[in-house]
């Protein structure tokens, strides 16, 4: 199978990532130009695996450094750069700048002066007040870095992960599943569905009756550093950036069913279970049933099965059993902002300032394209 294009772009996002820690900056200019090149990429029609380099360089934002990348990768598998950049900056060290107030710069110290290297190093130091020490600097800096470790729930397994840092990995292994043919369906579930603050791992549930060509085709993606499970409908794996993502694959019949289970919350999927109780049903991630006969009464679509539990279709972003379950059974679930009722933005950069990526006319013309005020 032909690299696709999302996979090239899991590439260069991971070379974004460990090139700010390089460059100490994530407005370097080396950045700067492959964030360009991953915005031209995204909305490249034509398959890069078929094109040369100079055809690649006729794509807006990407450069003669970066098509050449992409052709290291297309023709060896790797990226020598980002092999070099992953050794000297392992995931363990590399989570360390999810947490605010750690930027590249100061990571790279308390690598430097304190040998921190991953999250217990961290936690160490902060506990033997070790921070305050470096320049740049003192007790609140490091009171701040400890709240944010809390906050974030980084502990060990239990590490959160900012949904802005989880949502284009999941993007992108969205986009990889669905290229399959065998792939009827795939979306990504859990908190990160939810669009919690944060999230722990990211979910993905695919609809395809065979698992097994799923299976293959996620653990072996350039972006997996290590497979942790390989199972016939279940497969976890660690991203190259630290992250976990977990893909179950179920048939088209139960989609819905395991869409409702998995994106959650607990609390939201319990009242669930108690209304379907309440009317003789059985409610778990392959169906609505009967509890009596068996006989499955909805689980393609979410929508089929709050339908049949009397209930309007709730939006995974509502479901935190806040009222929600109870405005649904009355009629009075909020209508949720969709993208089309945006009319416009107050802020925007553009290439003038010198932090921005589009110049002020390309800025205009996507406005006007996008219906804005």
């Amino acid at each position: 199978m032909a690299v696709s294009n999302q996979q090239i772009i899991a590439i260069l996002r991971e070379l974004v990532a460990l090139t700010i820690l390089e460059e100490e900056s994530a407005q370097a200019f080396r950045v700067r130009a492959l964030e360009n090149a991953i915005v031209g990429i995204e909305s490249e029609t034509r398959l890069l695996a078929e094109l040369d380099e100079k055809e690649m360089i006729g794509i807006k934002g990407v450069g003669t450094s970066t098509a050449s990348k992409i052709r290291e990768f297309l023709d060896t598998g790797s990226i020598k750069k980002l092999d070099a950049l992953r050794a000297a900056y392992p995931p363990d060290f590399v989570a360390l700048s999810r947490i605010p107030g750690v930027g590249p710069k100061t990571l790279k110290r308390m690598r430097s002066d304190l040998n921190i290297e991953n999250l217990d190093d961290l936690k160490a130091a902060i506990d033997g007040e070790k921070l305050r020490g470096l320049p740049g600097l003192g007790a609140k800096s490091e009171a701040k870095i400890a709240q944010s470790i809390e906050r974030l729930g980084l502990h060990g397994k239990d590490r959160r992960t900012p949904i802005a840092e989880a949502m284009p990995i999941a993007l992108d292994m969205v986009a990889e599943l669905r290229g399959l043919k065998t792939v009827e369906d795939v979306q990504y579930c859990g908190s990160l569905r939810r669009f919690s603050e944060t999230i722990g791992d990211v979910d993905i549930i695919v609809s395809s009756n065979d698992a097994s060509a799923v299976m293959e085709h996620f653990v072996g993606l350039p972006s997996v550093s290590e497979v942790i499970a390989h199972g016939e409908t279940k497969s976890s794996i660690i991203t190259t950036t630290g992250l976990q993502v977990d893909v179950r694959v179920v048939t088209p019949d139960e989609y819905g069913a395991a869409m409702v289970y998995f994106t959650g919350s607990k609390a939201h999927n319990i009242k669930l279970r108690q209304i379907a109780l309440s009317r003789g049903l059985l409610l778990n991630e392959y169906s609505l049933s009967d509890s009596e006969t068996g006989k499955v009464k909805a689980s393609k679509t979410e929508a089929s099965i709050y339908k049949a539990l009397g209930l309007a279709y709730i939006p995974p972003t509502m479901r935190e059993d806040s009222g929600e379950i109870e405005a649904a059974a009355d009629g009075s679930i909020p209508q949720v902002v969709q993208l089309d009722d945006i009319k416009g933005d107050l802020h925007f950069h553009s290439d003038w300032s010198g932090d921005g990526r589009s110049s002020i006319e390309d800025m205009i013309g996507a406005a006007r394209d996008r219906g804005l005020d």
